[in-house]
């Protein structure tokens, strides 16, 4: 059985050379221009980087004093706080400029783990390692005092925990 061709009409190659010029002219922009809001069209350079063998690679990480004294790594997964890594290193300079943002992450572990002991303080960090020789300096960026440590209430912030 042979095949058919069917040729298009105007219209319809028109249509699809204006969704295809759409497509390719969003994702320039959020290449060039974009920011992380501007998702699915957001800049691609998160995927595609190199480091030189004598660069240096940074690694934000959040820890917490918990009510116990004990300093702890706040585990940033969907699965035990309910907020990945990735979204508090695209939020990080909001962070930092407004470290109450960190109130909310404190709630979300009193929501999320009520077994865990309590976070008293969080804090921002990020851990730079070069790569020549595998020194690591951590810098605390943020900090904040969790307010009612125990039964901790949102910031109150946009976007924060409700």
């Amino acid at each position: 059985m042979r095949g058919t061709s069917r040729s298009w009409g105007p219209y319809a190659v028109l249509w699809r050379l204006g969704v295809s010029a759409a497509v390719v002219t969003t994702v320039c922009l959020g290449t060039w221009v974009g920011n992380d809001d501007w998702w699915p069209f957001a800049p691609m350079s998160q995927y595609a980087f190199s480091v030189r063998n004598d660069g240096v690679i940074n690694s934000l990480t959040m820890d917490a004093l918990t009510v116990d004294g004990d300093v702890v790594r706040v585990p940033l997964s969907k699965e035990m706080i309910g907020i990945e890594r990735a979204e508090i290193e695209g939020q990080a300079p909001r962070i930092i400029a407004h470290p109450e943002l960190l109130q909310d992450i404190a709630v979300l572990h009193s929501r999320r783990l009520p077994h865990e002991a309590a976070y008293a303080e969080i804090y921002l960090r990020n851990t730079s390692t070069q790569i020549g020789t595998g020194a690591a300096t951590i810098y605390t960026l943020a900090r904040w005092q969790v307010r009612d440590p125990v039964h901790p209430k949102p910031s109150g912030l946009p976007g924060g925990a409700r």
